[in-house]
């Protein structure tokens, strides 16, 4: 095989890998809008559109520890998650959701 072949079979495998990572990124934001409903609305509203609150969601953020909000989810930390959402963890009440992520 040659090193043009083993590339577009890396950039393939990586192509695939991205669009079942999407896919499942948004079957999750889906399932938080099932469980909380008020939170996928506010995250959309602050960021804009869905995407963007799918992608965040998924994101791992220093405020959680190095994980993500569904795994701070997970672990039973629903206050945290709202916290930061709202603006108010990390004594930064002042500064907005959209702000932060830059």
């Amino acid at each position: 095989m040659t090193p043009q072949h083993r590339f577009r079979s890396i950039a393939e495998e990586l192509a695939h890998l991205a669009a079942q990572r999407e896919a499942a990124m948004l079957a999750a934001f889906a399932t938080l809008e099932r469980q909380d409903a008020t939170l996928a609305v506010l995250l959309t509203q602050h960021l804009g559109d869905r995407q963007r609150a799918t992608r965040w969601m998924g994101m791992h953020q220093r405020a959680f520890g190095g994980r993500s909000a569904y795994e701070a989810l997970a672990d039973g930390e629903i206050d945290r998650v709202w916290d930061r959402v709202l603006g108010s963890d990390d004594g930064d009440a002042a500064s907005p959701l959209t702000a932060r992520l830059g």
